[in-house]
């Protein structure tokens, strides 16, 4: 991605910087982000210190009374943050198969018609997010793969909002007896600082039969990459 300019991070380290092992992997991402786009200012939208009302029935419909008259009140304003923001970065540990309530309740405010996503005359949805991409960073007491249910709501509800590209980054299997947690952990922030050229856009794919009885097929996949720090 390029001419990144404004950064969103969502921050649902539930445990603080003192504790949250997610934190600190996310701390380190954010930190090659800035030194890949100096001038990007990067947003935090703290959950812990200001968790949002739970979206109740009344609440939604008074948001939907609001917003036709007055579009930027405060309410809307994680669904324009959402919308806004060239790169969005969400942080939440592994909690309950998914990440904490207080994410999944932000992640409601953010779902505004009109903000982050519309209809056409037609009826198909669409999103309205500026961002290249989201990426969930998130950290594991034991292994993630299959069961990674948080990272798959999200990479769906980041294409309702039209964002191409969703990505997680982990620290996994960290409170299993026998690993080294500072191991995993320093191995995981190494990944995050050196995110690289490690994506890859303008995907082609090419096949070609081959073999004297058609029984081989030689799948040819191009690309280009992209620096994300």
């Amino acid at each position: 991605m390029e001419n990144v300019k404004q950064i969103l991070f969502v921050n649902a380290c539930m445990r603080g910087p003192e504790r949250s092992r997610t934190w600190k992997l996310c701390q380190t991402f954010l930190k090659a982000c800035k030194n890949r786009w100096p001038e990007a200012e990067i947003r935090e939208r703290d959950l812990t210190a200001a968790p949002l009302p739970v979206l109740t029935t009344e609440l939604d419909d008074r948001r939907h009374q609001r917003f036709p008259e007055d579009p930027r009140d405060p309410m809307f304003g994680p669904a324009h943050e959402v919308a806004q923001a060239d790169l969005v970065v969400i942080g939440a540990p592994y909690w309950d198969l998914t990440f904490p309530a207080a994410l999944k309740v932000y992640l409601e405010w953010a779902s505004m018609l009109g903000i982050t996503f519309r209809y056409t005359q037609e009826g198909e949805q669409v999103g309205m997010s500026r961002a290249g991409e989201l990426v969930f960073i998130t950290t594991a007491g034991g292994p993630l793969e299959g069961q990674n249910y948080g990272f798959d709501y999200l990479k769906r509800l980041a294409a309702m909002f039209g964002i191409p590209s969703a990505r997680c980054l982990s620290a996994q299997e960290l409170d299993i007896q026998g690993n080294d947690p500072e191991a995993i952990l320093q191995e995981a922030q190494e990944r995050a600082a050196r995110l690289g050229a490690d994506a890859v856009v303008g995907v082609k794919m090419d096949y070609e039969v081959l073999g004297s009885d058609n029984g081989m097929l030689m799948v040819t996949v191009s690309g280009t990459a992209v620096t994300l720090k």
